[in-house]
């Protein structure tokens, strides 16, 4: 069966805790990421790593994922965001856990902070020289959709009144700046969520966290946000202390979580 996993944001107990889950209760599961594999959490190079031990899996690309691809190669997918510039997607993101990404690499918390400040050259490529050549290529591999026969992986937005042409962007590469913006940058509002969407196929995607839509504070429990051909995923395991990682099957319309301290929550 396939089971779509939402943000991970390096952390790997969370994560490590919910595969083994889903393969006690489903040994063939095939396993879909909605992106998001790096900075907020502890763990950002051990995220790859175990992803890179794994089978049956297929990866969609997060922005944070494209931010990383933008400092590690000089260009990325949606290089609206920073401008293209690597050295202001650093300084941008540090306030975003990229220091504990690279924190993760071995890299020291002072050294890091003082790049931001001064990023010369030398330092804007000792950070990408630390991240291993597998790392770097899983990163830049990562496509912004993923498309199967009954539903189809993103991890921002598609547009809800337009039809659904992720088979088009997955087949041919093409998409110009503003949709590829979209498609890792853009947030569902509520009514949009709870619209009547022309899409032919169900939409999974990540990105929002699925707390910022309550106006009730913190809840005890976060669990899927469901609309009309749309199901975000995103529970917000690396953001809150309340918050969870959720691992969605998409055959049987069930989930099985696991909580920001790696706690098994049915």
């Amino acid at each position: 069966m396939n089971w779509i996993i939402g943000d991970v944001h390096g952390m790997y107990g969370p994560l490590r805790r919910l595969i083994d889950a889903v393969l006690a209760d489903d040994p063939f599961a095939a396993f879909i990421f909605t992106g998001d594999f790096v900075n907020r959490g502890p763990d950002s190079r051990k995220v790859i790593d175990l992803l890179l031990s794994m089978d049956n899996i297929r990866c969609c690309r997060g922005n944070h994922d494209d931010i990383f691809d933008l400092i590690l190669h000089g260009t990325c997918f949606s290089e609206k965001a920073a401008g293209g510039t690597p050295v202001l997607a650093y300084q941008w993101f540090m306030d975003y856990g990229l220091d504990r990404t690279f924190h993760s690499y071995g890299l020291d918390w002072q050294w890091l902070r003082d790049t931001a400040a001064a990023p010369t050259p030398e330092r804007m490529e000792h950070l990408a020289a630390v991240v291993p050549q597998n790392h770097k290529d899983f990163i830049r591999s990562l496509p912004a959709v993923l498309e199967f026969e009954d539903f189809f992986v993103v991890h921002g937005y598609w547009p809800p009144t337009e039809r659904c042409y992720p088979p088009v962007i997955a087949v041919d590469g093409k998409i110009d700046a503003e949709h590829r913006q979209l498609l890792l940058w853009g947030r569902f509002t509520l009514e949009e969520i709870a619209a009547e969407k022309p899409w032919g196929k169900r939409g999974f995607f990540g990105h929002t966290p699925i707390h910022t839509y309550s106006l009730s504070g913190p809840k005890t429990e976060i669990i899927p946000l469901f609309g009309p051909q749309t199901t975000l995923i995103d529970s917000g395991c690396a953001i809150v202390t309340y918050g969870r990682l959720t691992a969605y099957c998409a055959d049987e319309n069930r989930f099985i979580q696991t909580t920001h301290f790696g706690e098994l929550v049915r």
